[in-house]
């Protein structure tokens, strides 16, 4: 699987600079886990801060918003900041009781094959990283996340999708 559909078309120095950002964090976290492994550790560590870390960017928007319990707010605050260039977020369905957000580009994916990964790390890679979006999610008791499919598993896109509970 060669991620021929992982191309970026926003194209310009600010995105590229934040794509950047973006690489380097997927390459600390491969390279994090490579250490590790060798050392006869499994990725426990790394799913656990990861989710932290997702966890924690979750309170913070929850925190801003006046009403954390609505629905309809919450879609019109997520994927609206500098993360929708980056990972080329197009909105396909926002309802009052859905959301569905699909990520045209991945820089973890981009990053991951100059490294060499095979699809089935690459796979597992994207697999540990989107414990972050899980735990995201999980701030939100009035929501409920699923992933429906991601670029590191060769489909076209990632498809992030919010339901209301």
């Amino acid at each position: 699987m060669a991620f021929e559909n992982n191309k970026p078309s926003i194209v310009n120095p600010a995105v590229n600079g934040m794509r950047d950002v973006s690489a380097r964090r997927a390459a600390t976290i491969s390279n994090m886990i490579d250490e590790a492994k060798k050392r006869g550790l499994d990725d426990t560590f790394a799913r656990e801060a990861i989710a932290k870390y997702g966890a924690d960017n979750g309170k913070e928007l929850y925190d801003s918003m006046k009403d954390p319990s609505d629905f309809k707010e919450f879609a019109s605050s997520f994927g609206v900041d500098h993360n929708k260039d980056i990972y080329e977020m197009e909105t396909v369905e926002k309802t009052d009781e859905k959301l569905s957000i699909d990520f045209h580009y991945c820089p973890y994916v981009t990053e991951w094959s100059r490294q060499g990964k095979t699809a089935e790390e690459i796979s597992k890679l994207c697999e540990i990283t989107m414990e972050g979006d899980h735990a995201f999610a999980k701030q939100f008791d009035n929501l409920e996340f699923k992933l429906d499919g991601t670029i590191a598993d060769g489909l076209p896109v990632c498809r992030l999708r919010f339901k209301k509970k």
